[in-house]
């Protein structure tokens, strides 16, 4: 997973809860973001030392240009996160997990301190993720994990980079950090379908404003493209959520709705075919070898589902950030009306 989820609730007052799992939870949460603080090391003094690897030194370059730019051009906190680099010596900093009833779209939810109630459950070590999972699923849930490069401490720390994500491509690297920093700028509790929209949506303006003020026209035109095929692959995940909303309200009889549902996950699969044969090349791989479920909808729509409606307001405050961030922060997405 990436760009994906990147947040997890790190200063709990585990004592205070009464649960042994809720406080088995903060403990591996707070453990794990003290390893971060305790591996991250400054910035500067790695790019100084001479026996630091090229391709490390060139990255951290790329990411000290990126997060000036998000500072001077975008107005994002880009002094406050991503001064200092820590490896953690794994491919993922933490593994999430989301999900959903069998025959519903609502996701399950954990209440957190400070933040409400979300839509997802985060740990520092897989196999955490993967009990969870195997718990709720013998409830009777579907349930998506997945690995997670980033996230953001919402300004209770200066988050580092990380090996997880440094090695990126610079457009993924500016996406990434201009989402995190999204998140340290607006973030609404107990909204995750509108912070992580907010943050995509504002990841991909940011983007699209440095490759234009780097005077890169081919790069540029290159992230356009892989707008239009983002958009396409949500096109087909809303047309199977739509199909899924109905079955799912319909009255028909639970094996009648397993039936369909099998169907339309099917069909999804089907309609991701489609779109790696118009697109050429091996991508969608993991949606078209693995089974896809209520769980993966819930996860998708999280951060697209009103991509589109930030789009919309930033065109209508005339491209103006600042201005765009006072509105959103008053914004009510259609499902909140």
């Amino acid at each position: 997973m990436t760009l994906d989820l990147r947040l997890l609730v790190l200063l709990a007052l585990p004592w205070v809860l009464v649960s042994c799992q809720t406080l088995g939870f903060y403990r591996q949460a707070v453990g794990g973001q003290f390893e971060i603080l305790r591996k991250s090391r400054p910035t500067g003094p790695i790019l100084a030392d001479p026996a630091t690897d090229p391709a490390l030194r060139r990255q951290l370059e790329s990411v000290e240009e990126i997060r000036t730019f998000a500072r001077d051009h975008l107005t994002l906190p880009g002094d406050e996160s991503y001064g200092r680099y820590a490896d953690l010596g794994r491919e993922h900093v933490t593994w999430v997990l989301f999900a959903a009833p069998e025959f519903s779209l609502e996701p399950k939810t954990w209440w957190y301190p400070t933040l409400g109630r979300l839509d997802y459950r985060g740990f520092f070590r897989e196999e955490d993720t993967e009990e969870l999972a195997a718990k709720l699923r013998a409830d009777g849930l579907d349930v998506q994990t997945g690995g997670v490069d980033a996230y953001s401490t919402l300004g209770w720390f200066h988050d580092p980079v990380l090996n997880t994500f440094v090695h990126s491509a610079d457009i993924d690297l500016a996406e990434l950090i201009f989402h995190e920093l999204t998140h340290r700028k607006l973030f609404r509790g107990g909204e995750t379908m509108f912070n992580e929209s907010l943050a995509n949506a504002v990841a991909e303006e940011g983007v699209r404003r440095w490759l234009k003020h780097e005077g890169r026209a081919a790069d540029l035109k290159k992230y356009e493209a892989r707008l239009v095929r983002r958009a396409e692959f949500y096109d087909r995940v809303e047309f199977t959520r739509t199909e899924l909303e109905r079955l799912y309200g319909s009255g028909a009889t639970p094996e009648e709705m397993r039936k369909t549902k099998e169907a339309l996950f099917a069909d999804l699969r089907d309609r991701f075919r489609e779109l790696r044969r118009k697109w050429g090349g091996r991508g969608l791989e993991g949606w078209l070898t693995r089974d896809i479920n209520n769980a993966d909808l819930v996860s998708l729509s999280a951060y697209q589902q009103h991509v589109p409606t930030f789009h919309r307001l930033l065109d209508e405050c005339g491209g103006d950030l600042d201005l765009f961030f006072k509105r959103a922060k008053r914004l009510k997405l259609p499902d909140e009306a």
